[in-house]
């Protein structure tokens, strides 16, 4: 199997066994408590992340299958390598936030078998990786579904999926570090 496909199944699963070790254990009622009103639950993390996986998946099987036409800005695609850097450098800041588009924001209230359904999430996303083989990562240029305007290699995508998802786990940890946080002490 290409490496890269086996460096990307590997941080796939590094992140869902952190996922799980770390939330697989929480009550409905930890999953779902939130600080504030317009602050994020853990449930609402992982939930956001199954919904961006699928959204990703679809755009990269399509890629994959040849099923997909390509816009003009991807077939130019005169500034994907910039844009992927940006969003790629944009998920290591945990201090800025980034506002997600409405049909990305999850419900308020998460089954409490949030961290399965994620786990299963995550291998359908494996599953969409390993679908990329045959493709040149580099010059394979997806729009983003969250900006139009924006594109970025394949090779950035995964980047940007792992990074994105790390992201939301760290945000997922500081909800529980809080000293209001249901069971904690």
């Amino acid at each position: 199997m290409d490496n890269r496909i086996i460096q990307v199944e590997l941080d796939v699963d590094s992140i869902t066994e952190d996922i799980v070790q770390r939330f697989g254990e929480l009550t409905s009622e930890q999953i779902n408590w939130k600080p504030a009103a317009e602050s994020w639950s853990v449930g609402q993390c992982l939930d956001h992340l199954i919904k961006t996986n699928e959204i990703y998946s679809v755009d990269i099987n399509g890629a994959a299958k040849g099923t997909r036409g390509f816009s003009l800005l991807e077939k130019i695609s005169p500034l994907s390598g910039f844009f992927g850097k940006l969003l790629i450098k944009a998920m290591d800041n945990d201090e800025k936030k980034v506002k997600t588009s409405d049909r990305f924001v999850p419900p308020s209230s998460i089954d409490a078998n949030v961290v399965e359904l994620f786990a299963n999430s995550q291998e359908k996303l494996k599953e969409t990786v390993r679908s990329t083989a045959e493709l040149d990562w580099q010059k394979t240029i997806l729009t983003s579904s969250f900006m139009k305007i924006v594109t970025y290699s394949l090779a950035d995508a995964f980047t940007i999926i792992t990074k994105h998802q790390r992201r939301h786990m760290r945000q997922a940890e500081r909800v529980m570090k809080l000293e209001q946080f249901p069971g904690r002490g």
